[in-house]
């Protein structure tokens, strides 16, 4: 018994300060490279560990139980980035200055070649929610419009609904026939640009007119991971799972180098910006990253300011991450009120609503 209590006493020892690591590296934001970002995105699991350990100090020996302790309580700095304890203030959320933005990875609303009946359906409940949500600005990633296709007419729809004013992620593209993207606003967008990545993910930032208030809108879709967990997790054979395991670990691996090199973009966007600034999509990062915790430097995060839960914003497996973001000048502008909208699962995303006022110097 002696052997076993000594063991596990070691082997906690090395993952108090395996965990005390991660923590620094995610505090701090200090290191893009790949590996950092495996540890950091380990951290959920690592205080399970520890929670698991210091329950079984308790049973078998309560000093030793005061270090996975102390390491959980240090661990409670990052309870903001995990779980949110605020209410729905409607009186707040109705202020007649504030205005709406929804972020909502639409996954191109789900189109088929051709769409039979019951996807057609379906594509519209989706598509009329929207149009129905009382967003003011609409940042939606993975969007698509069709004009030849009666059911993905949607800039025409979008239109006829008050959102008269659009910018796309490629200004020269076709957008009557289009995949990327998209910002949609009632309010006039006086000025944008736009910097593609790879194949639908890019920046684009557009300067909006809100009353007599000018407000950038930075619309993002970082480097999108595709991990096919549900092709892993189907595996039966060993050389099934290790292959498939290879598969998700080069994806996580290229998502890490590919963020830190997209976020130097984002950081010199937001840096220079003269207005309220709100950054809003598909960050494909949890927040236990390095472009979340740069990014959180920069600005401040609406969930862990006004959100409710756990915030998941994925439909998906692993439905358990929170990796669609809104981070916002609070210098500049008041958060009223931030919604994860987890009812609404038309895609693999969920969408987020937060209201926003600017501040009056």
């Amino acid at each position: 018994m002696r052997i076993v209590a000594s063991i596990s006493w070691f082997l906690y020892r090395i993952i108090a300060v395996y965990t005390i690591v991660v923590m620094l590296l995610i505090y701090l934001a200090l290191s893009s490279h790949w590996i950092a970002g495996f540890m950091m995105m380990s951290f959920p699991v690592i205080i399970i560990i520890n929670i698991i350990f210091l329950l079984l100090f308790i049973l078998t020996n309560r000093k030793r139980a005061l270090v996975p302790a102390a390491v959980l309580a240090i661990s409670l700095l990052f309870l903001p980035r995990t779980y949110g304890f605020n209410k729905k203030n409607e009186q707040e959320a109705v202020d007649p200055k504030g205005f709406k933005i929804m972020n909502y990875n639409v996954h191109e609303f789900n189109p088929y070649p051709e769409v039979k009946n019951e996807e057609s359906n379906q594509i519209q409940m989706m598509l009329n929610w929207i149009m129905n949500s009382e967003a003011d600005v609409l940042c939606m990633p993975e969007y698509r419009t069709v004009d030849g296709n009666p059911v993905l007419r949607v800039n025409s729809a979008l239109s006829k609904k008050g959102y008269k004013y659009s910018r796309f992620l490629e200004a020269e593209g076709n957008h009557n026939n289009y995949r990327g993207l998209a910002v949609f606003s009632k309010y006039p967008i006086v000025r944008s640009r736009e910097k593609s990545f790879a194949y639908l993910n890019g920046m684009l930032q557009a300067d909006i007119k809100i009353n007599r208030d000018t407000v950038r809108v930075i619309a993002i879709h970082l480097y999108s991971m595709t991990l096919r967990l549900n092709k892993f997790a189907a595996q039966r054979e060993a050389d099934g799972v290790k292959k498939e395991g290879k598969v998700v670990f080069d994806r996580i691996k290229s998502g890490f180098v590919g963020h830190a090199r997209e976020f130097k973009e984002l950081e010199s966007w937001i840096k220079e910006s003269p207005y309220p600034t709100i950054v809003c999509g598909d960050f494909n990062e949890t927040p236990y990253s390095y472009v979340y915790g740069q990014t959180r430097n920069l600005l401040t995060n609406a969930f862990e300011e006004k959100g409710k839960g756990f915030g998941f914003t994925y439909n998906h497996l692993p439905s358990f991450i929170r990796i669609d973001h809104q981070f916002y000048d609070r210098k500049k502008l008041d958060l009223l009120q931030f919604e994860t909208i987890d009812s609404v699962k038309y895609s693999d995303h969920y969408p987020l609503m937060g209201t926003y006022r600017v501040i009056k110097n």
